[in-house]
């Protein structure tokens, strides 16, 4: 295992196997409290680890078996990805049992005498289950159950809207037409609830097959959401499909025992004792059915239910998940989309997949795009399909009206539509779109439909019309001209959501007074009152947090169905102007500020940091409107994929812990919109000047010049006794070398080289590349101040080459080209190797890496006289290489 400077692991391994036991190990090494509390959630024990807090969840997990769908799931898998997760389960494990009592969270609670079991090999499987048991369309049921009871169906489709804690995203796919590298680009971003240091972690994962980098989900094995292979890349979205049925079923109680009354069915029953930290302890039952569970409820209600006499007739809710096509190929996609080497082997991999339902995107080298919809769901499958121009998916509801009616709990389309004009705009302006366009459309803050609506709202607004002494909890009424003010404020502000901005501020804090008028004097006020199930499903059936989510819809279309939102928006306008006087506020990202949420409320916090955007924005750093301005859901990540380059490749997660050699943690990045490059790092070997991935010896330890290094002098010719030239390397500056060079890769013997018939401006391009690289460099060779040929390195993890062989630490890899001449020195080249070889291994290079073309002879002869080990023919883009290999760790330069 290696570390990069910023801490991601990359596990290097013989097989899949071994690779997942290492992925295990790392797992349990970097997260070893945060995957204990997945696991107790999933075996129904979080409670004994976090305190009575957590027995709620436990119930929910027991009821709707968890434990036991892992088992069945794992004992139908195939035996390879039995043998997978049980390596990856074994590799957590040891980690475990290593790490436990030293990690903070344990020390800081006092659990370092807790003894922590082996997981089991599908307890994975387990804790990927009760992870996403709430982030398909459950909640979404109970909240629409909700709404009909206490407002009645009209105001269902009023209500819908994104759920607040539910699992969303941005995911995009540019193709290779209109991408600036000439091949598919995706980036993407899931938004998420971030516990602890969230639930994606980055990794590198590698085999002399296989060579991966992408987010893992913690405590699964391999990277099943976001991920790239050299020549395939994939990303989801949530899919908002409907995961199951619900229905109250009448029941009557026959001799203790529970009966559907319409089928005469009975309930299964079984008990079970649920603990908590600080002997805290409940006794329940876990109630199902042939096709389904009982819903526990709260414990006033499970203890009227255990104590029901016989002939009491009553309702409960039953679950009825969607079926499983095929159990054995539930988690086969964790194991199999390691290997994908195209869009079609991605699409493959995840035809299996059961949880969550995902929108699938995909894209290989090769240019070919592809979209499906994975997972157990209702309705009709959505296979398999090509994709064509600029592909945008953010939760938003399909255009398709049978894909839309099967969907629950989709965004507003404002997301999505703005996507869509960046990306647009970006290809009208520079014709294709490109890194920083994707980037950029990432860290989007605008909301630009709120200006309309808010001109809507004040339209007709006199801004003292309300002056009701019940609208404000202060007697006194704002002056007419501090609500002026308040309103001209927000007429001028221009839906910009940054975090600098106190426009922005003023705007989420009269929204939030929007809001509670609407729950205050609307018919919306019924939903202030108890969700009446347990706590757990709080977040999700909050009524302010629901009504501010959906407050659009409700301005549009709540007036239909008597809600007077111009009243309402002035009430608010006026509250504002009394408690925020001359509408003055710190910024947004002030106010707006994010630090990671705790498993236990009593560990200590991150430090919070800024964050701007909203739950509408492209930068999704949600709010629930009406409860406050904190963030309650923000991008769990940020991924950026080119499928021209696997070094392409960029990441970033709000990681609140610093791992590697960088002291500042990934959220602090994260929240000024920068990104991590990707790359499975091995510390790489050296010419002389740093790079930014590898521990690399400086230009002036190697007796460099203004970033020129001094090779030293050729040997003497054998009739002379004067030192011959001196040799020096110089980085190639491209404005000013392209000519030169461009007329030596054009010479026939140049062919090798692969720039044949390019223009003078595509070789410049190819070594501004190389200039703005941290991991490739070019050099012209100079013989007392005459360019004599180019001298080209690259790190090998970063490299195509690296994926076709196990990359060791002190790899280099080179490339070399003389210039034509007339007459060329006796014995030039082997001297000028000798030199090279030297200033390599004095600069920590412990193995030089050279893959010429496997036809060209003369350089592969060369390579065998300097030394050279060949090792297997590879497949490169553009060539059949043929693989070789010098040591020089202790080398002299006599050599």
């Amino acid at each position: 295992m290696w570390r990069d400077p910023f801490g991601v692991p990359h596990v290097q391994a013989d097989d899949l196997t071994a690779l997942a036991h290492g992925h295990g190990y790392v797992t349990g090494v970097d997260r070893a409290w945060h995957v204990e509390v997945l696991r107790h959630r999933a075996e129904g024990r979080s409670a004994e680890l976090v305190g009575p807090n957590g027995l709620d969840g436990d119930h929910l997990t027991l009821a709707a078996d968890v434990p036991g769908t892992a088992r069945r799931w794992w004992d139908a898998a195939s035996s390879q990805d039995r043998e997978f997760f049980a390596a990856y389960a074994r590799g957590i494990s040891e980690a475990l049992a290593e790490t436990w009592p030293g990690t903070p969270e344990v020390r800081e609670l006092g659990l370092t005498e807790r003894a922590v079991r082996p997981w089991d090999p599908w307890t994975p499987m387990a804790v990927h289950l009760d992870a996403h048991l709430l982030t398909g369309s459950l909640p979404e049921q109970l909240w629409r159950r909700r709404v009909r009871r206490e407002l009645g169906d009209a105001w269902v489709p009023v209500l819908d809207a994104e759920s607040p804690a539910a699992a969303g995203s941005n995911a995009w796919l540019v193709p290779g037409e209109l991408s600036a590298s000439g091949a598919p680009l995706l980036a993407a971003d899931p938004h998420r609830v971030v516990e602890e240091s969230g639930p994606y972690q980055p990794v590198c994962l590698s085999t002399p097959d296989v060579r991966v980098r992408g987010l893992a989900l913690v405590g699964l094995p391999g990277v099943p959401h976001f991920g790239r292979t050299e020549s395939a890349a994939w990303a989801i979205t949530a899919a908002m499909t409907t995961t199951e049925h619900v229905a109250d079923l009448a029941v009557e109680n026959r001799d203790g025992a529970w009966y559907v009354a319409t089928t005469g069915e009975r309930l299964e029953h079984r008990a079970v004792v649920l603990r908590a930290r600080g002997s805290v302890e409940r006794a329940c039952l876990l109630r199902s059915c042939a096709a389904g569970f009982v819903l526990p409820g709260t414990p006033a209600a499970e203890a009227m239910l255990d104590a029901a006499a016989p002939g009491t007739a009553t309702t409960v809710t039953v679950v009825f998940p969607a079926p499983t096509a095929d159990p054995a190929r539930a988690f086969s996609a964790c194991r199999e989309l390691l290997s994908a080497r195209t869009a079609g082997n991605v699409m493959e991999a995840v035809s299996g997949w059961a949880v969550p339902c995902n929108d699938v995107v995909a894209a290989d080298r090769d240019g070919s795009c592809r979209h499906t919809v994975t997972g157990s769901f209702l309705g009709a499958a959505e296979p398999s399909r090509p994709l064509h121009g600029i592909t945008v998916r953010a939760n938003q509801r399909p255009s398709d009206p049978c894909a839309s009616a099967a969907r629950l709990a989709c965004a507003p389309p404002h997301r999505a539509r703005r996507a869509t004009h960046l990306l647009d705009a970006a290809v009208a302006e520079h014709g294709a779109v490109r890194h920083e366009d994707l980037l950029a459309a990432q860290l989007d803050t605008a909301a630009p439909h709120w200006p309309p609506l808010l001109r809507e709202l004040f339209a007709d607004a006199s801004p003292t019309a309300v002056s009701d002494p019940d609208v404000l909890s202060d007697p006194a009424d704002a002056s007419s001209e501090a609500v002026d003010v308040v309103r001209a404020a927000l007429l001028d502000w221009d839906g910009s959501m940054a975090a600098g901005s106190r426009a922005a501020s003023l705007f989420a804090v009269w929204r939030d007074a929007f809001v509670d008028e609407l729950m205050r004097s609307t018919p919306l006020s019924v939903l202030s009152g108890p969700t009446g199930l347990p706590a757990v499903w709080d977040p999700f059936l909050h009524g302010p947090g629901r009504v501010g989510l959906a407050v659009e819809n409700i301005v549009r279309r709540g007036p239909a169905l008597g809600v007077d939102v111009h009243w309402c928006a002035r009430a608010a306008l006026e509250r504002v102007a009394l408690e925020h006087p001359g509408a003055a506020l710190p910024p947004w990202g002030t106010l707006h500020a994010f630090t990671p949420w705790r498993s236990d409320p009593a560990l200590s916090a991150a430090d919070p940091v800024p964050v701007g955007g909203d739950a509408d924005c492209l930068l999704a750093a949600g709010t629930l409107p009406g409860t406050g301005p904190a963030c309650v859901r923000v991008p769990a990540a940020r991924v950026l994929w080119d499928l021209a380059d696997p070094a392409a490749s960029w990441w970033i997660t709000p990681d609140p812990v610093a791992r590697g050699e960088c002291t500042e943690p990934p959220l602090h990045r994260w929240s000024r919109g920068e990104m991590d490059h990707a790359l499975p790092w091995v510390p790489a070997g050296s010419v002389g000047r740093s790079g930014a991935m590898g521990p690399v010896g400086s230009a002036s330890s190697s007796g460099s010049s203004g970033g020129s290094i001094d090779l030293g002098a050729l040997p003497p010719l054998p009739d002379q006794s004067a030192p011959g030239p001196r040799v020096t390397l110089r980085p190639v500056e491209p404005g000013r070398d392209a000519a030169v060079i461009h007329a030596w890769v054009s010479e026939p013997r140049a062919r090798f080289w692969g720039m044949t018939g390019w223009t003078r401006e595509q070789v410049r391009e190819v070594y501004e590349y190389l200039d703005a690289s941290p991991t490739h460099h070019a050099w012209l060779l100079e013989l007392d101040g005459t360019s004599m040929g180019i001298f080209q390195s690259y790190e090998p993890h970063a490299d195509p080459v690296g994926a076709t062989y196990r990359v060791e630490p002190g790899d280099l890899g080179v490339h070399v080209l003389l210039a034509p001449v007339r007459t060329r020195r006796p014995g030039l080249t082997a001297a000028l190797g000798r030199l090279i070889i030297a200033q390599l291994a004095r600069c920590g290079t412990r193995r030089i890496v050279a893959e010429p073309d496997v036809s060209n002879d003369r350089a592969v002869a060369r390579l065998i006289a300097t030394g050279f080990e060949l090792g297997p023919t590879i497949r490169l883009p553009g060539k059949t290489g043929q693989l070789a290999f010098l040591r020089v760790d202790g080398l002299t330069e006599s050599r």
